[in-house]
């Protein structure tokens, strides 16, 4: 058995369920857009104004801490500044990567449900953008055994 970060030129396979989930948000917009027009509205106007606001602070602090909930996974919270890291086995990273593109997919999850809710598209389609932005931002690197 070689490195386990050695994949001999290959795929990795922490970058498949990368792509994975990055493929999936455009389901998540064709089963809003297409599931939509049969659901009957499920709140009044004044609740789903409470609740989108709820949703929308809910998905700001998921993003605000999708860094640094990766980086304590990894062990690496506090690095000081020129001390040597020891290395993070190959698990600890992909587990890093997974948690923090779940975060990011969370995201898009939020602006489906708003537009479930309220038939609004501008909540669907800026949720699901931001989250795919946060899924290229947060992609398995290199420094974390992805080459």
């Amino acid at each position: 058995m070689g490195d386990d970060r050695n994949y001999g030129g290959r795929v990795r396979p922490i970058l498949i369920v990368w792509i994975a989930m990055l493929a999936s948000l455009p389901i998540y917009a064709a089963a809003g857009l297409l599931g939509a027009p049969t659901l009957p509205p499920l709140l009044d106007a004044g609740a789903f104004g409470v609740l989108r606001r709820v949703l929308y602070v809910a998905a700001a602090a998921i993003l605000f801490f999708v860094g640094r909930v990766r980086r304590l996974i990894r062990g690496s919270a506090a690095p000081l500044p020129g001390a040597e890291r020891a290395a993070v086995p190959p698990a600890r990273d992909d587990a890093a990567v997974i948690v923090s593109l779940a975060m990011c997919e969370s995201v898009a999850v939020i602006g489906l449900v708003l537009f479930l809710l309220g038939r609004n598209t501008a909540d669907l389609f800026l949720l699901l953008g931001i989250s795919a932005a946060a899924m290229v931002l947060h992609r398995p690197k290199a420094e974390e055994g992805a080459g």
